[in-house]
């Protein structure tokens, strides 16, 4: 199972508060009753689990408020009368900027030339981070040593497969966001990703939102919601409670990736 991302409708508000402002790029600022519209491209995203791709749609919803549509599809799709179209690309040009694809059957394709973002992580890190989501969301795992071994073990496959296919595979039009490196410069990465929006003018409006944006983590079993704590990597493995020096080196080894 998956994070549930933020919703692209807000729920509606009090008669008390108000609603905030639209965000106006500066050079549309001073030109009395000039409200355009803005259209922004539709991007594909494929990302490995724990990536931060529910982070990055937080970010561009927040970013862009009611300019852009998000649909997380693995969710919708399955719901009666939906509005997911359940294709991927997403068909609702126009309607939805950006789409949730994990590809973990491998089986899924997309155009050499199509805009696209690929989320990925070093994968230890990544493979614990999704355990503890497997657990706090009820996947059929069981909080043992055992069970994250196996867990892990069946990951390190597809994950190899899954990087070959999506991060170095010859693409154009392409932005490969690293968490690592997301989270070490969020504004950097967010200016590339806003590039590919062709809309490089929300920058300073991005670094606003990514400063405050809540973060949300899974540990022993739990989900927690870290209230304006911004972007960092928070993932120790070494203090994860069934860290085994052998194993993470044999893990990491199978993978091609240094050992944490």
């Amino acid at each position: 199972m998956t994070e549930t991302p933020r919703r692209a409708v807000s729920e509606a508000r009090p008669a008390s508060q108000k609603a905030p402002p639209r965000y106006v790029p500066r050079e549309e600022k001073g030109v009395p009753g000039f409200f355009p519209s803005r259209r922004l491209p539709y991007v594909a995203n494929v990302s490995w689990p724990r990536s931060g791709h529910v982070l990055l749609s937080r970010i561009l919803l927040e970013t862009f408020e009611g300019l852009f549509g998000y649909c997380e599809y693995y969710r919708p799709r399955r719901q009666e009368d939906t509005p997911c179209c359940g294709a991927f690309p997403c068909v609702r040009r126009g309607r939805v900027h950006m789409t949730k694809q994990h590809d973990l059957t491998l089986d899924a394709e997309l155009p050499r030339h199509h805009r696209l973002i690929v989320q990925y992580r070093a994968f230890v890190p990544s493979v614990v981070s999704h355990f503890e989501q497997a657990l706090a969301t009820g996947s059929p795992v069981t909080d043992t040593a055992e069970s994250f071994q196996s867990f892990a073990r069946s990951q390190a496959g597809l994950y190899s497969r899954f990087v070959d296919k999506w991060v170095t595979s010859p693409r154009t039009n392409r932005l490969v966001l690293r968490y690592e490196d997301f989270t070490a410069d969020p504004a950097a990465a967010m200016r590339d990703v806003l590039a590919l929006f062709d809309a490089p003018d929300y920058a300073a409006r991005i670094e606003e939102v990514i400063t405050t944006i809540d973060a949300l983590r899974y540990e022993n079993g739990k989900t927690q919601r870290l209230s304006g704590a911004g972007i960092a990597d928070r993932r120790d493995v070494t203090a994860f409670r069934f860290y085994d020096p052998g194993f993470f080196r044999t893990l990491a080894a199978k993978v091609g990736e240094d050992t944490p």
